[in-house]
């Protein structure tokens, strides 16, 4: 692998696609934020948790694009 492969990890790969936010404080692996542009992310390798921050897309209920 080089700097230029990509590797699909998981969620949804189509695009506009609705976010599965689950109940709060409990971790479910169907949760997955819905497909967004011009957000800020990174993941905390020594908590082990994805920060996702900002940005437009789709909620769990709409199927507009919320900011």
């Amino acid at each position: 692998m080089n700097d230029s492969t990509w590797t699909w990890i998981s969620g949804n790969n189509t695009a506009n696609q609705k976010g599965v936010y689950g109940e709060k404080g409990k971790a479910n692996p169907s949760n997955c934020p819905g497909g967004r542009y011009a957000a800020v992310g990174w993941y905390d390798s020594l908590r082990e948790e994805f920060w996702l921050f900002g940005g437009f897309g789709y909620d769990s209920t709409n199927e507009g694009s919320c900011g």
